[in-house]
């Protein structure tokens, strides 16, 4: 008896071992994530782009939430939470054993100085948002108290899951943000240096309050030419890159048994923008008459192959809980005609081309971005489509700085604009959140602070406001369903397009990352420890938005509970063991007739 008591254990321990050796997954010593620009100096104030330069200060920064997969914010310093009744009111409690890179503490004093501190040195994407505080108390080392001014349903997602919380111990000194190089936050990776215009290397924040990272080194070698990084990444010299692959070269990729290829919904929106304060776009009828003039579903298949999905003309991506499903794409040449003959657009002279309700010339010129062939080909199908409605245009490629002048000076809608048309992209954060219709078609600069079409009318007005001083969030959702479908009757400017992401990687180097949607996998979720969700797929008939080329189903944290699947082949094991040794227990009692039970 005591022999195969001792057997069975020995064997048990063996396959105890063995199941711990085989799962445990061990950090992986260095990964290459290959981006296109130099970012500067990775704080706040000093990165360049939203993606991937913000993400990258989010992985040496931390904020209060975090937006998780499909952009809900989600607690992360923050432990716990209340929120009053009439929305004004937050009292947040932290996590208590957060470090800054220094090993000191963060404490709820540094939440406050960072807000107090954004509010004094301006960072428009980060002031903008505090503005609507009206006090911020410490009650504690980790808890506050927060009131705002009037009730903001967005205030988790900006600024709470987007401001980055800066130690008071180093910025109270700052009080030149924009030339500041410290890069010490509290986030999961530490900056370990920066040779601008080859890379960045970071290591892992083995503190971290959250767990010590899955990846020990990061390295961004920055490669402006992304043909040059899609090279790199198919001959091995990078892991993943930040650049989502070009529509055709997405079966280039797939075809690599080496890498893997996972796409999914971008909230990147392209539209064709027009000038409305401008003359014919002042008239509703020359814009709506452009709009059914354009087969946004052509460009979709020609110019993306596919990889995107066809613009709503309210705007509002469709994955989008706001979004109106009421709204459809239109696309009828005749109703085009018909609508600016019936506006007195005509042409009176036989040319093919008209003129307007004076009889002048309409000649017009749509502007883009040089250095972007998707946006070049996109312009060109438009202007083809319009001079086909008798609607006479050219296009004028011009670099972006030169473009961005013209449409946006100084990036101040206050400043005017100096265009007829334009194809134009808007980054995936003018998705997050509904309220952005305030942004994009308000006639007041200080509220429309992105309408570079100089868009007015006085009932949208209307609807913003109204929808600024509510709260209740079925009223919300009736106000911005009717505010898209009034943007897509007036035709302020026509959604073209959300192109697709479509990311690759090395599996065999790393392969946790998190798709986010609308931004891809390059994000703080994929490089932190936690369980993750399977990469998005798709069916074979690709009728979906997302896909991967493999049929894995799950990825699992690199810390925790390990694969459910491995769990119950041990399990299985465990049981044919016990199993085994019963049977072994019963016939030796059936050759000794003992007569006990089990």
């Amino acid at each position: 008896m005591k022999k195969l008591f001792l057997s069975f254990g020995l064997i048990l321990l063996l396959l105890i071992s063995n199941y711990q050796t085989v799962h445990a997954k061990e950090a992986v010593q260095s990964l290459k994530v290959g981006i296109t620009q130099d970012e500067n100096g990775l704080n706040p104030y000093t990165y360049i782009t939203g993606y991937p330069g913000l993400d990258l200060v989010n992985l040496l920064y931390d904020t209060l939430f975090n937006l998780d997969e499909n952009n809900e914010p989600q607690p992360w310093l923050v432990k716990d939470y209340k929120v009053s009744e009439d929305g004004l009111t937050y009292e947040l409690n932290l996590h208590d054993n957060v470090k800054w890179h220094d090993g000191k503490p963060l404490t709820a004093e540094d939440v406050k100085f960072t807000m107090d501190y954004f509010i004094k040195y301006e960072k428009s994407r980060f002031t903008s948002p505090l503005k609507i505080i009206s006090s911020i108390e410490v009650l504690s080392a980790t808890s506050i108290k927060i009131v705002l001014s009037q009730a903001d349903p967005n205030f988790m997602i900006q600024p709470l899951a987007d401001l980055p919380i800066l130690p008071q111990h180093i910025w109270s000194d700052v009080t030149n943000p924009d030339e500041e190089n410290n890069a010490l936050g509290s986030g999961p990776y530490i900056l370990e240096e920066h040779k601008s215009g080859q890379y960045y290397k970071m290591k892992s924040n083995d503190d971290y309050f959250k767990g010590a990272p899955p990846i020990n080194e990061l390295i961004f070698p920055i490669i402006e030419d992304t043909t040059a990084m899609y090279n790199a990444l198919q001959s091995g010299e990078l892991d993943v890159i930040s650049s989502s692959i070009s529509p055709e070269l997405v079966k280039q990729f797939e075809s690599n048994s080496a890498l893997k290829v996972a796409r999914g919904p971008g909230y990147s929106t392209s539209l064709f923008q027009l000038n409305a304060e401008k003359y014919p776009m002042t008239e509703t009828s020359f814009r709506q008459a452009i709009d059914y003039a354009i087969d946004k579903e052509n460009i979709v298949k020609t110019v993306l192959l596919g990889f995107a999905e066809v613009g709503s003309p309210g705007f509002i991506h469709p994955s989008s809980s706001f979004y109106n499903a009421d709204l459809k794409p239109v696309y009828d040449q005749e109703k085009s005609n018909q609508l600016l003959e019936e506006a007195g657009f005509i042409d009176k002279d036989g040319d093919g081309f008209r003129e307007d309700q004076q009889g002048k010339k309409i000649d017009l010129t749509t502007l883009v971005y040089s250095g972007n062939p998707i946006r070049i080909r996109t312009a060109e199908l438009v202007s083809e489509a319009l001079n086909k409605v008798g609607i006479k245009n050219t296009v004028k490629a011009m670099d972006s700085t030169t473009v961005d002048s013209l449409m946006w000076p100084d990036f101040d809608v206050s400043k005017g604009r100096d265009y007829d048309l334009g194809v134009w992209s808007w980054s995936n954060t003018m998705q997050l959140f509904p309220d952005r219709m305030n942004d994009l078609f308000h006639s007041d600069p200080s509220i429309g602070t992105v309408n570079i079409g100089g868009y007015k009318n006085e009932e949208f007005d209307q609807l913003g406001e109204k929808l600024r001083g509510t709260y209740d969030e079925t009223e919300r959702l009736n106000l911005i369903k009717e505010m898209q479908a009034f943007v897509a009757d007036d035709a302020p400017f026509v959604t073209l397009y959300y192109q697709e992401i479509v990311n690759a990687f090395d599996p065999s180097k790393y392969d946790q990352y998190v798709f986010q949607v609308g931004k891809g996998i390059i994000n703080k979720l994929s490089f932190v420890s936690g369980e993750k969700s399977a990469l998005p797929e798709a069916d074979n008939q690709e009728k979906e938005n997302v896909k991967s080329t493999e049929n894995d189903t799950k990825n699992t944290s690199t810390s925790g509970n390990g694969n459910n699947t491995s769990l119950y082949v041990f399990g299985a094991i465990l049981l044919i063991g016990i199993i085994a040794f019963f049977l072994l227990r019963k016939k030796k009692k059936d050759k000794n007739n003992d007569d006990f039970d089990f």
